[in-house]
């Protein structure tokens, strides 16, 4: 059974626990290409809510960088 999802080829860290909300950041991967075959890079922060019903993650922010994770 799925909670959420993000389609994303990207590395991945959790927030500490005792945090609220829970926030998962993820960072271009290196050596990989999206569908688009970009190689552009960013990090983007994400908020998980459970409260919601929809696979989707909200976006809370993304940031450019100029090197992959």
């Amino acid at each position: 059974m799925k909670l959420k999802e993000i389609n994303r080829t990207a590395m991945l860290s959790w927030s500490p626990a005792q945090h609220h909300p829970i926030y998962l950041a993820t960072g271009t991967s290196a050596q990989q290409l999206d569908a688009s075959f970009s190689t552009s890079a960013s990090l983007e922060l994400f908020e998980l809510n459970l409260a919601d019903p929809s696979l989707d993650m909200k976006s809370c922010g993304i940031f450019s960088s100029s090197h992959r994770y």
